[in-house]
């Protein structure tokens, strides 16, 4: 178990979006797995446009995102839905389930927090290697190659938002 990888990670790679300089790693990360996913195509800024708007869900209305600047969880599960992936989010979810779900037909979306200077992220993992750390597609990277996090600095990351992760059945 020196290095596993998602059997996704390739196909995801292969329609990485970057982000540029805006605060929209969400609606970036959602249109590159509905690129990779589905044929359907969305430009990852007017998703971020419209996700800037509550919608309305059993009645109530649902605040996906601050606008221009940070996404909740729940917002990118109700994006994802919308294009007909499984998905859902929690608190606490254990390193080994990370590492493990890599060989399986799931996406995991872990939430990077820091508290000094405020700011979040969300990027999509697809490999672990000991010794190296976590393996994501990242769209603020220009490039589409892996973007590697050490173990230490990405569990500083994740704890500070709770072990707070999206969790996605493609």
């Amino acid at each position: 178990m020196d290095e596993i990888v998602s059997p996704y990670a390739e196909q995801i790679l292969k329609q990485h979006l970057y982000q540029g300089n805006r605060n929209d790693c969400a609606p970036f990360t959602i249109a590159t797995l509905i690129h990779s996913f589905t044929n359907q195509r969305v430009n990852p800024i007017e998703l971020a446009q419209e996700m800037n708007k509550p919608v309305w869900r059993k009645g109530l209305p649902l605040i996906r995102r601050i606008p221009n600047w940070a996404t909740f969880p729940w917002g990118i599960v109700d994006v994802l839905h919308q294009f007909g992936f499984a998905a859902n989010w929690r608190f606490f979810v254990r390193v080994e389930e990370l590492i493990e779900s890599l060989s399986s037909p799931m996406l995991y979306l872990p939430i990077l927090l820091s508290w000094q200077p405020l700011w979040a992220h969300v990027m999509i993992l697809v490999a672990y290697r000991m010794g190296r750390g976590f393996g994501f597609v990242n769209t603020q990277l220009a490039q589409s190659e892996l973007d590697w996090l050490s173990e230490d600095r990405f569990l500083k990351l994740w704890n500070a938002a709770f072990r707070c992760t999206v969790i996605v059945i493609p």
